[in-house]
């Protein structure tokens, strides 16, 4: 068996039924003694050029592991497939479990749906125990709290030099007043 990297586009209207179609294609996998190594479901997002008049479509990821019966039968499937846009196979050397750079890309915010759509990150998440979340959560929060600090003082400072530049104006136009009397009364 080889390994492959599935990438479906999927008709953003039909981005309701994406779940059931991961299924099905899932199915035939594991018919055929096939293993699945990551499944990523990741979302709407916009296209670098338009298809069949469309902008943005639903973007799906699969790493398994088959034979090359089962590939030619999932590329009949999506072939014949109206709501799949694109569809690109490509055997890898080496199986990848990790989330995928576009998935982070694109969920960095919506930890929920990572949760449902990878049940085998459930099974780490219960290993490493609530703890660990908790750890990321507070590593983010002082992140955060970082990045705050440094732009009030940014606009601390932006302020202080404003505030310097109307003064020395201030001054400036105080000055010439007074040279401009001065010159009014020697004249």
């Amino acid at each position: 068996m080889r390994h492959y990297e599935l990438v479906l586009l999927v008709h953003p209207d039909q981005s309701e039924q994406v779940p059931e179609m991961i299924n099905r294609y899932q199915e035939t996998v594991k018919k055929s003694d096939g293993i699945i190594h990551r499944t990523e479901d990741i979302g709407r997002m916009p296209l670098a050029y338009t298809i069949e008049n469309m902008h943005k479509a639903h973007y799906v990821l699969l790493n398994i592991e088959a034979n090359e019966g089962v590939i030619s039968e999932l590329e009949s499937l999506f072939k014949f497939n109206d709501s799949i846009m694109r569809h690109l196979i490509v055997k890898i050397k080496k199986t990848e479990t990790g989330d995928s750079k576009l998935f982070e890309l694109n969920n960095k915010k919506d930890d929920s749906r990572k949760a449902k759509v990878r049940p085998s990150d459930e099974k780490k998440e219960v290993k490493d125990g609530p703890t660990s979340e908790k750890a990321d959560k507070k590593v983010e929060e002082q992140a955060d709290d970082e990045i705050k600090k440094e732009a009030q003082e940014e606009v601390a400072e932006t302020q202080e030099e404003v505030a310097e530049t109307e003064q020395e104006n201030e001054n400036a136009n105080e000055e010439n007043l007074e040279e401009g009397t001065d010159e009014k009364k020697e004249g």
